[in-house]
């Protein structure tokens, strides 16, 4: 468990053992003194990281393990919610009688069994199916209509949903464009992975190519903590962060300064996708169509609604780095409650200045 500090190697009363035995017995020497020190400190690291270690949201299959960014995060998370700007779409639901085999494959993450139904947006032709499992914290109403809050331009790239239930909020995309969310999850959190299905819908990512890499390269800082675990999660936090600006006049949530990440935000502008005509234009019939997109039928009557365009925010004209994204950076997140958090950080602190005293004492002889 992410907030257990016991060794997965030696357990805490074992240690306390040796050390006795090590005070008591004259006949150890210097060498085997400090192999058991080593052996202390090796296990009391791997406890500490083993927080760090906990994998909550995946990104897509990687052919290689995700590379963490060398650059700094301008806050710990996302504190803003995409639900109260971003329009909702109407729909119509159709349950299905068999569970498709794109959701039956994963009895792992739903013990009580899926409902699985197709939901048609007003905004296409096409519906989407969603799986969601008996036990699942959020309702099938709310899983429609969070889904619904992705843009339709994005929202096109998106297959199957599954929806399963978990005490912590996390999810992670398929390749496929497959979706799975775990427990409450934010409109920002289906934006993100969304991106996800974007990113990967023609089978070589954005995020993978030498112009995004370059922009990164070019920037000193990302988001958060989280888009400092590889450049495809990098690309699926921009992608929040630049439809949140695109419906608060070009501007960015305040705390956040576009400075120190004018690169990546540029990469995303150039996108064909980020438009507000393609990404909020009320049909997913864009043209010219993407092969690579998975909802490309016009609706038939296309709504008459409006994304507004809010206010800009005040911004921030410096940055004040809250965390190195070269340290030891998760694997996975959710906006709700990032894997690194400065709980974990503040945890390590604490710890290490309590074990002060004896200890250090010990060590240190």
């Amino acid at each position: 468990m992410r907030n257990s500090w016991s060794s997965p190697g030696i357990a805490s009363t074992e240690l306390h053992d040796v050390y006795m035995i090590t005070l008591n017995y004259d006949g150890l020497d210097q060498m085997a003194s400090l192999i058991l020190k080593l052996v202390f400190l090796f296990s009391f690291a791997s406890s500490l990281a083993a927080p760090l270690r906990f994998r909550l949201r995946d990104a897509p299959s990687p052919a290689v393990e995700p590379v963490p960014l060398k650059l700094r995060a301008q806050q710990d998370s996302f504190d803003f919610d995409l639900a109260t700007t971003l329009v909702s779409s109407n729909s119509t639901i159709e349950t299905l009688q068999t569970v498709p085999a794109s959701c039956a494959a994963y009895p792992s993450e739903c013990t009580s069994g899926y409902q699985a139904v197709n939901v048609t947006y007003d905004d296409c032709g096409d519906a989407w199916t969603i799986c969601r499992c008996n036990t699942a914290n959020m309702t099938m109403d709310t899983a429609v209509e969070r889904l619904g809050r992705v843009p339709v331009g994005l929202r096109r790239y998106v297959g199957t949903v599954l929806v399963s239930p978990d005490v912590e909020t996390h999810a992670y995309t398929l390749t496929s464009g497959d979706i799975h969310v775990f427990g409450d999850a934010e409109v920002d959190t289906w934006v993100h992975e969304a991106a996800h299905a974007y990113d990967w819908a023609s089978g070589t990512p954005f995020s993978g190519s030498a112009e995004w890499i370059e922009a990164i390269g070019n920037d000193t800082c990302v988001p958060d903590t989280y888009s400092a675990t590889s450049a495809g999660e990098d690309f699926a936090q921009m992608t929040v962060m630049k439809v949140y600006s695109m419906i608060h006049s070009d501007s960015l949530p305040t705390g956040w300064s576009l400075d120190c990440m004018s690169h990546q935000m540029q990469y995303m502008s150039n996108l064909p996708l980020f438009n507000r005509e393609d990404l909020f234009g009320g049909t997913c019939a864009i043209v010219p169509s993407d092969p690579f997109s998975k909802h490309a039928a016009a609706p038939s009557v296309t709504p008459t609604r409006v994304q507004p365009n809010y206010p800009a925010q005040p911004q921030t004209s410096s940055v004040i780095p809250v965390v190195n994204a070269a340290q030891d950076i998760p694997d996975g997140s959710s906006k709700k409650d990032n894997a690194v958090s400065s709980f974990d950080y503040l945890g390590l602190k604490l710890a290490v200045h309590f074990m002060g005293g004896s200890m250090i004492g010990w060590l240190l002889s």
